[in-house]
């Protein structure tokens, strides 16, 4: 068995884009309510299905109501901005990439 906590409006997502994405249909396990619930999934994960379910749950996490494929699309300008974030003090060059990692991410959510 494997299982997962997020909130609850996560594993909804989570759950959607598994039926979406040939993976196994999760059950979802809580108090009604409850602001965290688990997501389990019975019998464990293949390997394959672990690998697609991290991104799956990263999509889920991320609340903006992307499909996998655009998530994946902008994963690594997502972990760059978080980057720039925490720099003190970021040079000319890592401004010019965040700028457009910023206009990659905005094209993914207005699908455009």
């Amino acid at each position: 068995m494997t299982t997962i906590a997020v909130p609850l409006d996560a594993a909804l997502v989570i759950a959607d884009l598994c039926d979406h994405n040939a993976v196994r249909r999760p059950e979802i396990v809580g108090n009604p309510g409850a602001p965290i619930v688990s997501v389990t999934w019975t019998p464990d994960l293949t390997p394959d299905e672990q690998t697609a379910i991290t991104d799956i749950v990263s999509a889920g996490k991320s609340h903006v109501g992307i499909s996998l494929a655009e998530w994946l699309s902008i994963k690594d300008d997502v972990a760059g901005l978080v980057t720039y974030q925490g720099l003190a003090s970021p040079t000319l060059a890592q401004t010019v990439l965040a700028v457009k990692a910023q206009s990659r991410i905005l094209r993914a959510l207005i699908r455009n």
